[in-house]
């Protein structure tokens, strides 16, 4: 059984490659997971873009099915973006007038698409969870080694030796975190991304 101490998951599957400069403030209460595809060929792509960019996970699993560590889970990193409304993704979860306010800011007038989902994202993120998706602050992000296709526009199938990683990752957390199944999401479930994202990704 796996350990998490202050952060950080213990256990021989786990190889720790921290990055403090993903570390964005202090996680509150962790109440989802996310995951994630890397839109990129190697872990080493990810790790080199994680020395310069605000962006990253908590964790990544690579084409082998090693595991690492790449931020500590009690600190919010930038993994999720503008979250969707969950009320019109899934209107049976929500009453009708708060359908009707979703769709009042996603639908409005004269006002450029992502204006209106930032609109949005500001008018789901003061709701409290599971009434909306997580964000930033108060998920943890799992990426998944994976090339996207522009042609084709379509992310790399994940491979059987991830999948087991995932299998194993979220269960354990979940136990530490006291997270259930439904509280595991695909990023294009929660966001604006590219639906192929982690479709091929089980746990």
């Amino acid at each position: 059984m796996s350990k998490l101490i202050n952060g950080e998951l213990q256990d021989p599957k786990v190889q720790k490659k921290i990055y403090k400069s993903l570390h964005k403030g202090k996680i509150s209460t962790v109440n989802a997971i996310v995951v994630h595809q890397t839109g990129a060929p190697s872990a080493e792509h990810t790790f080199n873009s994680y020395t310069g960019s605000a962006n990253g996970a908590h964790f990544l699993i690579d084409k082998q099915g090693q595991i690492y560590q790449t931020a500590l889970t009690t600190q919010i990193t930038y993994h999720v973006g503008r979250i969707r409304s969950r009320c019109i993704e899934e209107p049976k979860s929500c009453t009708t007038a708060e359908l009707t306010a979703a769709n009042v800011i996603y639908l409005q007038k004269g006002i450029s698409y992502s204006v209106r989902v930032k609109n949005l994202h500001n008018h789901e993120k003061a709701k409290s969870y599971p009434d909306r998706y997580p964000t930033n602050a108060d998920s943890v992000g799992i990426e998944i080694v994976g090339s996207y296709n522009t042609k084709t526009q379509a992310y790399e199938t994940v491979n059987a030796k991830q999948n087991a990683s995932l299998k194993w990752l979220p269960s354990e957390l979940s136990t530490h975190l006291s997270l259930q199944a439904a509280d595991v999401y695909r990023h294009p479930s929660v966001s604006y991304k590219q639906a192929s994202e982690a479709s091929t990704a089980s746990w």
